[in-house]
């Protein structure tokens, strides 16, 4: 336990040295001292933490899942708090105050994928499995091939959104206090390991608690805040919202062509999703996809009884949408006194309208308590990444030392203490390739791989897993088929589609903005503002110049083979008909002689002591 706590101290001096690496930020030089005091408060705590569980981990069955020991109400919010990423508190409330209500409909699609966790996946995964879904798989299906199938989804889909995460957690960290990115990058990286290598499942679950709870309690101050000079009045706030002329100046400027300044178009669908196909699939992409992400799945074998992880769903739930509620709050509020266009000219995806609203109201960027308050948001939001990456970190690990080594090779023949070693060493695998990959992917966009985790979780882990669950004929060759089809169907088409850079439409873009830029610098007359679209143009232009005319994308296409950005309404009924296809083509007896204890146990919970014991 010695080192385990020089560990954590070492971690928190590296971070206290990071201000000796900050550059031009939103928060100025002079109040750097106080938004790195309130970092290292909260990482202090968190570490403290990680060192108190470290000495309760005693067991393979600690590690994975705390001993199965954790309340449904403190489950709950841990789901919440592994749930709630950075994607909902930045990403969505800078999408709502750049783009109003399109925003909102990504966290409603957040939001209703419990509905199908709660009616069809919490009990049955928890009565039937004890660390992974891979676990799951293997109780009707064959062994070690539903073991390798499900580890290798499960390890997909878990670097598919750990990636961004850390990539995220880089680039906003650098933006808000000015650490290096590849500093800040190292940093989460170490921390989730930290959390993960030696405090497990119990360290994970109080981070995600703690990290929930102070989420959650950050957006209600701000809404708080936002919406007290208009006496709480939520009408108030709008009509105020919708009548100012700050407003009414930048959608005037998104939609040029259609000259739209009325401010109520931020209160309607349209300024962000335009295309309804794209909506749908999006939408099923997030509902369906959450039921079988791997860091959600596994928080169910941290509970002593199926009704026990339905009821932590309902706790997830409500902690979900009380801050889905306000961040909606927070999105509206950033838009009204900050002002959208001053959120997008920091950052072009918003991601800095909370931290930049937190600075205003507590008095603005050359105030004291503006700063602080901004702190205390920049904190709460790296709190978040790390939490998230842990859960998905340790996620990941669970299926490959569990499923992968314990089951798949030994044959379930391992000893504890082989069990934990092969944590911590998938662990620190896992760990090692979200660092180097995240470092190596500086200035790349790497957006599309959290939609990328969402289709595959959606088309080749949830056909599987319902169909294992609720289909008699479900058979090993389905399950094979559907989890390697689904997986590789929505890799091939997030490969083709739009969301993967095209040199030639970057080329084209560059050169149009070139050729836009020129009258506007012919009736100008000599001064900054001539200059500054001169630099502009320059600028284009030598971005145009810098990609060859036969520059291809990275799977050598010019241009988007499909229009959706997301496959879900592609791979995830082909992840369907593939299971159903194949389980219809080969019959499987052994699978079809345990559906009748199948059902019962995930009904009633009888033999969940032996879970998993083939």
């Amino acid at each position: 336990m010695t080192r385990t706590l020089a560990f954590c101290l070492a971690l928190s001096a590296l971070l206290g040295a990071a201000p000796a690496f900050a550059q031009d930020t939103v928060v100025a030089a002079q109040y750097r001292g106080a938004t790195f005091a309130v970092f290292g408060v909260l990482l202090g705590f968190t570490l403290l933490v990680t060192w108190w569980a470290a000495k309760r981990n005693r067991s393979v069955g600690e590690f994975y899942t705390a001993g199965g020991g954790i309340s449904g109400r403190k489950n709950g919010l841990a789901i919440a708090g592994d749930y709630l990423s950075a994607a909902a508190f930045l990403g969505v409330s800078g999408l709502i105050a750049l783009y109003g209500f399109d925003g909102i409909l990504y966290l409603v699609g957040f939001f209703v994928g419990f509905v199908p966790v709660l009616l069809l996946v919490a009990e049955p995964c928890r009565n039937l499995g004890r660390y992974t879904l891979g676990d799951v798989l293997a109780f009707r299906n064959g062994f070690r091939a539903s073991k390798s199938a499900g580890a290798v989804s499960s390890v997909a889909v878990a670097i598919f959104y750990l990636i961004p995460q850390v990539v995220g957690g880089g680039v906003i960290i650098k933006s808000l206090i000015g650490i290096e990115y590849e500093v800040s990058v190292l940093v989460v990286g170490l921390l989730m390991l930290v959390y993960v290598f030696f405090g497990g499942m119990l360290a994970t679950t109080w981070v995600q608690l703690i990290k929930a709870v102070l989420l959650i309690g950050t957006c209600f101050l701000l809404v708080v805040l936002a919406w007290a000079p208009f006496g709480f009045s939520v009408p108030a706030f709008l009509a105020a919202l919708v009548d100012s002329a700050t407003l009414q100046g930048y959608l005037a400027q998104l939609s040029p062509a259609t000259g739209h300044s009325d401010g109520r178009a931020l209160l309607e669908p349209g300024l962000y999703l335009k295309n309804p196909l794209e909506q749908m699939s999006l939408g099923l992409a997030l509902v369906l996809g959450t039921a079988a992400m791997p860091h959600v799945l596994m928080r169910f074998f941290t509970v002593r009884d199926g009704a026990t992880a339905r009821g932590s769903v309902l706790w997830a739930m409500l902690a979900i949408g009380a801050c889905h509620l306000f961040i909606i709050g927070i999105g509206f509020a950033a838009a009204y006194y900050v002002g959208s266009s001053v959120i997008g000219g920091f950052d072009k995806g918003g991601n800095l309208a909370a931290p930049l609203l937190a600075q205003y109201l507590g008095g603005g960027a050359d105030s004291v308590m503006g700063n602080l308050l901004l702190a205390f948001v920049a904190a709460v939001a790296f709190a978040t990444i790390v939490a998230v990456v842990a859960g998905l970190t340790l996620a990941a690990a669970s299926a490959l030392a569990h499923d992968i080594y314990v089951g798949a090779i030994r044959h379930e023949q391992a000893t504890e203490r082989e069990q934990v070693i092969a944590a911590r060493i998938a662990t620190v695998a896992v760990g090692v390739v979200a660092i180097g990959v995240s470092i190596l992917a500086k200035g790349q966009n790497v957006a599309h791989l959290v939609g990328l985790a969402y289709a595959v979780a959606a088309s080749a882990n949830l056909p599987a897993l319902l169909l294992t669950l609720y289909w008699r004929r479900c058979s090993t060759l389905g399950v094979l088929a559907g989890v390697i089809g689904g997986t590789l169907t929505a890799i091939v088409l997030v490969l083709v589609s739009p969301n993967m850079t095209y040199p030639q439409a970057v080329r084209s873009a560059a050169l149009e903005s070139a050729a836009s830029l020129q009258p506007q610098i012919d009736v100008l007359g000599e001064g900054e503002q001539r200059t500054a679209l001169e630099t502009r143009r320059r600028d284009a232009l030598a971005q145009a110049a810098a990609i060859a005319p036969d520059a291809t994308s990275l799977v050598g296409l010019s241009a988007p083979l499909i229009g959706l950005r997301n496959p879900g309404l592609i791979s995830i009924p082909l992840g369907f008909l593939l299971v159903i296809l194949f389980s219809l083509l080969r019959r499987d007896p052994r699978s079809e002689s345990r559906w009748a204890e199948m059902t019962v146990r995930q009904h009633t919970g009888l033999g969940i002591d032996q879970a998993v014991a083939h």
